[in-house]
């Protein structure tokens, strides 16, 4: 029974680590055009892209010196390089985040909405930070594709 038990476990753990996509550098690859490459190609072995443009390359270097520098900060989350890595933000945007919605309409809420009335009252004391995954208010993220 235990050994069961054990082989049960452990290729549950196996399942969760194959959807881990992490994909860590060192700075020293940063450091030369030749070490930015070499990780451009680790990157795209890793994520399985296969375009080797200049251009994505350019916007993956910038993106991941711009990973590197904001990590360095020590800000109380980090940032990766993800399969996203060679997408500019507006391209990002476009490609995934593309909304039918106008932004002004998307910022004030439907129309007839009551701003008077808040559902939570006159509240006085917030939490500094809530992990919404901890409240099971959300999952964790995940790639809905160009939807």
């Amino acid at each position: 029974m235990e050994i069961n038990t054990f082989i049960v476990r452990s290729l549950s753990l196996l399942l969760i680590l194959s959807f881990v996509e992490c994909f860590h550098f060192h700075e020293k690859e940063l450091e030369s055009e030749e070490g930015l490459l070499g990780l451009y190609d680790r990157w795209r072995g890793h994520h399985q892209v296969e375009d080797r443009s200049t251009e994505r390359f350019n916007v993956f270097k910038t993106n991941a010196l711009h990973v590197h520098q904001t990590n360095k900060l020590n800000r109380p989350y980090k940032l990766e390089l993800n399969r996203f890595a060679n997408l500019t933000t507006y391209e990002f945007a476009n490609t995934y985040a593309n909304s039918k919605i106008s932004h002004y309409q998307a910022l004030q809420g439907p129309s007839g909405c009551n701003k008077s009335r808040s559902t939570y009252g006159d509240v006085k004391s917030l939490p500094i930070r809530v992990d919404w995954r901890k409240e099971n208010a959300v999952t964790i993220p995940k790639s809905q594709g160009a939807c």
